[in-house]
């Protein structure tokens, strides 16, 4: 006979997976061995019995448009090294988008900073 099917509400159907480093799993293995439990088991346990509230660190990201800026301002360099090799001689341009590149940086910190 096999064993009855658990209630739609009682079945464990979703699924939560995150990385850990070698060592962080070293420590979670050897406490879930010395409680005869399964890694997965202990981990969902210790989540579960934490309280709801979470102290989350948020790192500020630059702005997207700041990046497509810069990505820009690369290609343009990147053209401009491309024809200094090829005719031996540096274009003027070069200080000037030398000079944008710092400036759009710089704007980024100091937007990040207030």
């Amino acid at each position: 006979m096999s064993r009855p099917s658990l209630p739609q509400a009682n079945r464990k159907n979703r699924v939560v997976s995150f990385r850990l480093t070698a060592a962080e799993y070293t420590r979670i293995a050897h406490k879930s061995a010395a409680c005869n439990l399964r890694v997965g088991d202990l981990a969902r346990m210790l989540v579960l019995s934490r309280s709801e509230s979470v102290n989350i660190n948020v790192i500020s990201q630059c702005d997207p448009a700041v990046i497509v800026q810069l990505n820009h301002i690369g290609h343009n360099l990147n053209q401009l090294v491309k024809n200094a090799h090829i005719f031996g001689q540096v274009s003027p341009e070069v200080n000037r988008i030398c000079q944008t590149i710092k400036s759009v940086i710089d704007k980024s910190i100091d937007t990040e900073d207030s």
